[in-house]
């Protein structure tokens, strides 16, 4: 007989595993869908137009965006009152095994879940507390970066409006109160907990005090450049693709693409990424074969960078001893 505390651990356990299969049904569904709409053969045409130096290119555009992500997690490590900061071959140890997990694993999430739990020495003694301020700083980390590619989603669209994406105007409205909202709220969170009430102010008590405002806004510029670095990466993709493609159009484009990645059931976005840049490429008079070889492209530069985190973690496993 099971406890209540086994029940719940093995119906969670089962959910989880659903969950986990859940997931790669639906991606494989929806990559065979998109599949039958266009001819592979196609599709291989349109690969063969990407140039050497466009490939290239975007590699070092998608590691320049992983050097900003760790000095952003550095900065808010220090924005909230972290005590014993990681040095930088540590920080860049967490950080690529991280974006292999978040990569390769199913959900998108697990490999922040896995940083911000190696990374909680950064807080003190090995207690509760400091294991829940270094995940909740990775948390943090990602409501800032959501909230910048709001930002730049709806700023270049107000800019550069693409007629074909239809009336975008309130939703962008929308946006950037969303953005100003998540980040000023993320910023005050556990002051504004005791005005709220018990449900919603018991998770903003969990989440750690912002000591220093400058290090929190140099990590919010970052995020910004991390998502401009992601436009210029799928831009250089799909220009070398469809010259036709200005950059204005893929400012607009390449931000909502992003949001695409947060759909929580596909593994690693795959097939409503694909989705995305056919629908939002297509209002530019983009072939849906051109934005499939574009998407598996960009897709290809994560796998292969964040495959150098798997790598990382064979040669110094994170269970190991935490040497520089």
């Amino acid at each position: 007989m099971l406890d209540a505390t086994g029940k719940r651990s093995a119906s969670g356990e089962k959910r989880r595993r659903y969950l986990k299969w859940g997931r790669i049904a639906v991606t494989v569904a929806a990559v065979g869908y998109l599949a039958s709409r266009v001819e592979p053969s196609d599709v291989l045409r349109a690969f063969q137009r990407l140039s050497l130096g466009a490939a290239l290119t975007a590699i070092a555009a998608v590691t320049c965006g992983l050097l900003c992500g760790m000095v952003r997690w550095r900065l808010l490590l220090r924005a909230y009152g972290a005590i014993d900061v990681p040095r930088w071959p540590r920080i860049a140890h967490l950080y690529l095994v991280g974006h292999f997990y978040n990569t390769y694993a199913p959900g998108g999430v697990g490999g922040d879940v896995i940083r911000g739990v190696a990374g909680r020495k950064a807080f003190g003694d090995l207690d509760w507390a400091s294991a829940t301020s270094g995940v909740a700083v990775v948390f943090i980390e990602r409501v800032i970066g959501v909230s910048a590619l709001l930002v730049l989603a709806t700023s270049a669209y107000l800019i550069w409006p693409i007629p074909g994406i239809g009336n975008f105007g309130p939703w962008a409205a929308l946006g950037l109160a969303t953005a100003a909202g998540a980040v000023i709220g993320i910023a005050i969170a556990p002051r504004l907990a005791p005005l709220l009430p018990e449900k919603l102010g018991k998770p903003l008590r969990a989440l750690p005090r912002l000591r220093s405002i400058g290090p929190f806004l140099v990590a919010f510029l970052l995020s910004l450049i991390i998502h401009s670095i992601n436009i210029v990466t799928g831009h250089v993709i799909m220009h070398s693709l469809e010259p036709s493609v200005t950059l204005t159009q893929s400012a607009v484009v390449m931000p909502l693409i992003g949001a695409s990645a947060f759909f929580p059931f596909t593994v690693g976005g795959a097939g409503v990424r694909e989705a995305a840049f056919a629908a939002l490429y297509g209002t530019v008079g983009v072939p849906e074969a051109s934005a499939y070889a574009a998407s598996l492209s960009f897709w290809g530069t994560q796998l292969l960078t964040a495959a150098v985190g798997g790598v990382v973690n064979l040669l110094v496993p994170l269970s190991g001893p935490e040497s520089d």
